[in-house]
């Protein structure tokens, strides 16, 4: 099936806001519609009218003075109101016992009429905090929220992957992390622009700060000016979605972040001058509840060795290479790869919006002369695939692109969970020719399927239950 691209995104979007565009002058038609029967702007001005208060009042300095201090007011505290939100939610994913104490208020917070809370607000403070504290009221749980839900939704093995590539903090976030908790703060965005003007501006029709909109609005009332009413109405309406879009915007301009860290890899000469290091696993046991998956597990893969690990599914392959990979621990004995390790994980682990080319210079940089990368790339990667985004190519070729990444990156040792699949014949030849082309005595772990890729690799080949067979690599140990 083929991948949605930028442009058909580019065309649905525009589509769709041509459609909402008619819909507006439609919902218009009628407005002005209704308002020619009633025949009466005391109780229902048209759009006309309406024009005719703006144009009479936007001449008037009072105007842009009251717009100016609403809008700084409501805008500032949706600021302070998201940066804390957001903190506390990054706390809470932090700390669990913090979350479970902000639940109650929160949820408290997301349900309490606004009214009832601005009046409480009122009677116990006065005026003078009842706009900063119901926009705090409203803004801060959406970004909470987001940041919580952000923070579950991270692609922690990609994480670790760059991270055991020698990505640092800023160009992991960058790549990794920012990409998958950008939606979540997008409809934060969304939810919290919109409800803060409404609180912002209710406050201030029951304070009635001078040289406000909601002054503005109150005197509207007062004077049965339906015009201008509906007037300072349309400018809120119009003030909180242009607000809205301008966060919008900004959070937009946040999603070039994985090219961000491009630019910085290139500017970071990927560590090297460290010798290789062997893959150890010394009486390894692993399992989930009571349903043991490693038992007593022995291995042994030194600089410039290849083995093979065969084991059916579910045998506990994946599980030894995250041990190596260091996503978790060993229940008894122990695991030891180097710092730097190239892996190559089972599931994806590509930057979406990344060429291949940059999916690859993430973790190299300038290390490797872009020129020379580009041109080998190019012959173990299908045609025109070094410069197309990874969310277009095909499964095998991202399998190809994550084997490139994990090669040219400073890992001492070399760790991959399945390489091959997905792969045709061909392109499985060229893999494997790659890998050891590329392998520069380094140790090498592949788990996989097919006694195939053993003969291609020239690898030893070990099970997990201590068989191990034809050594071709040097020396291999492995004992269960």
């Amino acid at each position: 099936m083929r991948r949605a691209t930028h442009k058909d995104n580019q065309r649905a979007g525009e589509g769709s806001k041509a459609a909402f565009a008619l819909s507006a002058l439609a919902w218009v038609a009628l407005w002005a519609a209704a308002a020619a029967v009633v025949g009466n702007s005391l109780l229902l001005a048209g759009p006309g009218e309406v024009l005719r208060a703006f144009a009479e009042t936007a001449l008037a300095g009072d105007f842009w003075r009251a717009v100016g201090r609403t809008s700084v007011r409501i805008l500032s505290t949706m600021a302070a109101s998201a940066a804390a939100g957001t903190v506390l939610g990054l706390a809470s994913a932090r700390f669990r016992l913090l979350g479970t104490f902000l639940a109650p208020p929160l949820q408290v917070m997301k349900s309490a009429p606004v009214g009832c809370v601005v009046v409480v607000v009122l009677v116990m403070s006065g005026s003078a905090g009842a706009l900063a504290a119901i926009v705090a009221f409203v803004a801060l749980p959406p970004f909470y929220v987001a940041a919580l839900d952000g923070c579950a939704a991270r692609p922690l093995l990609a994480e670790q992957v760059f991270r055991r590539a020698g990505a640092g903090r800023l160009r992991v976030f960058l790549s990794c992390t920012w990409p998958a908790m950008l939606p979540f703060f997008r409809a934060a965005a969304k939810t919290a622009v919109g409800l803060s003007w409404k609180a912002g501006i209710t406050a201030e029709l029951l304070c009635v700060p001078l040289g406000s909109v909601g002054a503005a609005v109150y005197a509207s009332k007062l004077t049965l000016d339906m015009p201008s009413l509906l007037m300072w109405t349309v400018v809120v309406m119009a003030l909180g979605w242009a607000s809205e879009k301008a966060l919008l915007w900004l959070l937009g301009l946040t999603g070039a972040s994985p090219r961000w860290a491009v630019r910085l890899a290139r500017r970071h000469v990927a560590a090297g001058g460290q010798p290789p290091a062997p893959l150890e696993v010394d009486r390894a046991t692993f399992g989930y509840g009571d349903a043991p998956v490693l038992s007593d597990v022995r291995l042994t893969v030194g600089p410039g060795e290849r083995l093979c690990l065969m084991a059916p599914t579910g045998a506990g392959k994946t599980t030894l290479v995250s041990l190596l990979a260091g996503m978790g621990r060993p229940q008894s004995g122990n695991v030891s790869a180097p710092a730097l390790l190239g892996i190559v994980a089972q599931r994806d682990t590509l930057v979406e919006t990344l060429t291949s080319f940059e999916n690859v210079q993430l973790v190299c940089g300038e290390s490797v002369p872009p020129k020379r990368l580009a041109e080998e790339l190019s012959c173990l990667l299908p045609g025109g695939a070094l410069h197309r985004p990874a969310c277009e190519l095909s499964g095998g070729t991202r399998r190809l692109v994550q084997i490139a990444r994990a090669l040219y990156g400073p890992g001492c040792a070399l760790v991959m969970d399945e390489p091959f699949a997905g792969l045709d014949e061909q392109a499985n030849e060229r893999a494997c020719a790659f890998i050891l082309a590329h392998q520069g005595g380094r140790a090498l772990l592949v788990t996989t399927h097919h006694a195939a890729d053993a003969e291609r690799l020239d690898a030893s080949v070990a099970t997990l239950d201590g068989v191990s067979t034809r050594s071709c690599a040097g020396r291999v140990t492995l004992c269960g």
